[in-house]
């Protein structure tokens, strides 16, 4: 179901499992230890209650539970400016599928809701980023019927690995941008 904007407090469980999903499946290097994940929790939680735990944003998260109610996917729609463009433009962001779900369709079926819930709004197309390397992904989506704007370097945050463990860079990474009409 879309995450009601009262779910989400500065200090809600729901925005700590959002962010420790994020932080364990969207981001690589994986964080392979509890401080690395802590370290991406503590990075998240303020980006993602600003973007979806303020009132007046318009801005949507969509919450996947399992049958004990555990978080088990997400995916997010923000409504912003992209780099180099004029219009606010709707764009799938914070997709994230508990990795012993994967293959089963779930994927699909949020990006679906997002889409439709863009449609919903007044939206002609729906945008994402894809890191570049991530050429299986990419494909993906091609699929899903998105198709390829350009290719540009996003900033977006880094867990640090080896003795870098427990820490956060922000660096820049090479993404697609991508489009899908709705």
């Amino acid at each position: 179901a879309w995450m009601s904007k009262e779910m989400m407090s500065e200090d809600s469980e729901v925005l700590v499992a959002v962010s420790r999903l994020a932080a364990r499946v969207l981001f690589e290097p994986t964080p392979k230890t509890s401080a690395g994940v802590a370290a991406m929790v503590e990075v998240l939680k303020p980006k993602l209650y600003q973007l979806f735990g303020d009132s007046q944003s318009s801005n949507g998260l969509l919450l996947l539970r399992d049958e004990q109610s555990q978080l088990a996917g997400m995916a997010g729609v923000v409504v912003d400016k992209l780099p180099g463009f004029q219009d606010e433009v709707p764009r799938v962001c914070y997709l994230a599928v508990d990795p012993g779900l994967h293959g089963q369709g779930f994927g699909s079926m949020l990006v679906r809701q997002c889409e439709d819930w863009a449609a919903a709004r007044g939206h002609r197309a729906i945008w994402l980023f894809v890191l570049r390397h991530k050429e299986r992904l990419c494909q993906w989506y091609s699929k899903m019927g998105y198709q390829t704007v350009t290719h540009l370097t996003y900033t977006v945050p880094v867990p640090g690995q080896g003795e870098m463990e427990g820490t956060v860079q922000m660096l820049g990474r090479e993404v697609t941008l991508k489009r899908k009409p709705l």
